[in-house]
């Protein structure tokens, strides 16, 4: 598999629906990894698409409020890890290597919904694995990142923000930063 920017932008999205909600069309021949999204986020997910130069791989259904990922050889990798028969579980090994930053920070962007003190990612990663997940997001992250049944909560809302503005795009940052509340943006901007 040749690997480039393309592929690490398509591969960061691929996982970032993984954490969610994404699943694997388990009826077809071919890998068709299937990701419900919020009609409010698919300007955001457009312009990820454009700036990662991702038409070719990528298909939003704004009827249906769902992107479509095919046509990739890291499909394929992806499903291997992720799956085991029809569950998905992250992975049989707890390497935080297997996420990155970018794809936690996409998924949020994209996934996430500001609760009082976190942002709650719904996935349907199969229950005994979310403790896995939640483990290696809280390596890239630095904070702690709560599992429960059906969500990832991320903590300390603030911190993860200012960490992640500075190692991903703008267009990334900007969308994290609605995150915030009035009196956590207050905060940062006294604070700096």
């Amino acid at each position: 598999m040749k690997v480039n920017k393309n592929t690490n932008n398509l591969l960061s999205l691929a996982i970032a629906g993984l954490i969610a909600e994404g699943e694997f069309d388990l009826f077809s021949d071919e890998p068709i990894l299937k990701i419900p999204i919020d009609e409010r986020k698919i300007c955001y997910l457009q312009n990820t698409v454009h700036e990662g130069k991702l038409h070719q791989f990528v298909k939003i259904d704004t009827g249906r409020e769902q992107f479509i990922i095919h046509s990739h050889s890291i499909l394929i990798y992806l499903k291997r890890q992720w799956y085991r028969g029809n569950e998905k579980i992250f992975s049989n090994i707890l390497d935080p290597d297997l996420i990155t930053l970018q794809s936690i920070i996409l998924s949020m962007n994209l996934f996430g919904i500001r609760k009082l003190e976190t942002i709650a990612i719904p996935t349907t990663i199969h229950k005994d694995y979310i403790k896995s997940i939640s483990f290696c997001m809280e390596r890239h992250l630095s904070v702690p990142v709560v599992p429960c049944p059906n969500l990832i909560k991320i903590t300390n809302i603030p911190y993860v923000i200012t960490k992640g503005v500075t190692n991903i795009p703008t267009y990334h940052s900007a969308e994290l930063i609605n995150f915030l509340t009035r009196k956590e943006k207050k905060q940062l901007i006294e604070g700096v």
